[in-house]
């Protein structure tokens, strides 16, 4: 109930109070959970020193898991204002999109699009973006209890940003197969026996292989994107070119092709703005592996397209 309350209270603060003032409210709380809840903050630690390539200790590793803490809390801070956002809003109208001839190719192909994107930057404003050039819908994951979870879902719903539940594969597929688009969020550490291996930062992972299998199965084409925040407030989306599904008869290695691909376009803007990708679960199974790793990825192939 105690969240329940926060979301409708920030929704309506976020009527009346400037977004400066409230991502400034945004980086104190970041610095108090960052320090209150030290379990996190040794995720944060461990993962920033991979990417970073430096050790856990190291002060950019501090300095820069502090912030991506601070991020995740501004990204919260947008999320409370999404009822009070539309697309007309300069803020958003003006957002600068690199890339957007892939997207539009994708659209003209009319298979359907997977829209595959990572915990990084500002998801929700980025949506109210996006879903202006596309019939835009969101893979989500429930929250607990329902009334929240109802809460939520029906403040993107309000925005025109179609849901579809993460265990309703079914309708994925229908989304897609009417030529509609679907974004899914790939970063999700795994364990090694559950998803599909893939080097990242010069070490092995596994993600869900969902924007792969979607792919194959439609025919649909996967389109990675990013969206962030620029330190005058602004926001930006990088969309990379377009990720053709190529059935070769063998699924499991066209699957992890595919999601290697995609993890490679993840490496590229995390290398560029690692604070702005918040990610709370260890992403490496193997934590004793030696931090070095993440330096011999940091001078690697640039991500593929």
């Amino acid at each position: 109930m105690a969240l329940y309350l926060v979301i409708q209270a920030g929704a309506l603060l976020s009527r009346i109070i400037p977004r400066s003032w409230r991502y400034l409210a945004g980086t104190a709380v970041g610095d108090l959970v960052y320090w209150a809840w030290p379990a996190k903050r040794r995720i944060l630690l461990s993962n920033m020193a991979t990417v970073l390539g430096r050790p856990p200790d190291d002060p950019e590793v501090k300095r820069l898991a502090m912030k991506s803490m601070r991020n995740y809390c501004k990204y919260l801070v947008e999320f409370l204002a999404l009822p009070t956002m539309s697309s007309q809003d300069e803020v958003i109208r003006s957002m600068k999109i690199t890339g957007v001839e892939h997207l539009q190719e994708a659209l003209d192909r009319g298979k359907g699009i997977v829209l595959a994107s990572a915990h990084f930057g500002t998801i929700e404003v980025g949506g109210l973006r996006l879903a202006d050039f596309t019939d835009f819908h969101a893979v989500y994951d429930t929250f607990h209890p329902d009334y929240l979870d109802r809460l939520i879902q029906r403040k993107r719903r309000e925005k025109g940003i179609e849901l579809v539940p993460a265990n309703n594969v079914r309708e994925m597929l229908r989304v897609l197969k009417r030529g509609g688009t679907l974004c899914v969020l790939f970063d999700r550490p795994l364990d090694l026996a559950r998803g599909v291996a893939v080097r990242f930062f010069g070490r092995e992972t596994a993600v869900p292989a969902g924007p792969a299998v979607l792919a194959l199965k439609t025919g649909a084409t996967i389109v990675p994107v990013y969206m962030f925040r620029q330190p005058d407030r602004s926001f930006e989306s990088l969309i990379f070119p377009a990720i053709q599904p190529v059935d070769t008869g063998d699924r499991d290695r066209d699957t992890q092709t595919i999601m290697q691909r995609l993890v490679d376009t993840m490496q590229a803007v995390v290398r560029d703005r690692p604070d702005q990708w918040y990610m709370f679960r260890p992403m490496w199974p193997n934590e004793s592996a030696p931090f070095l790793a993440g330096r011999e990825a940091a001078t690697g192939d640039p991500a593929r397209g």
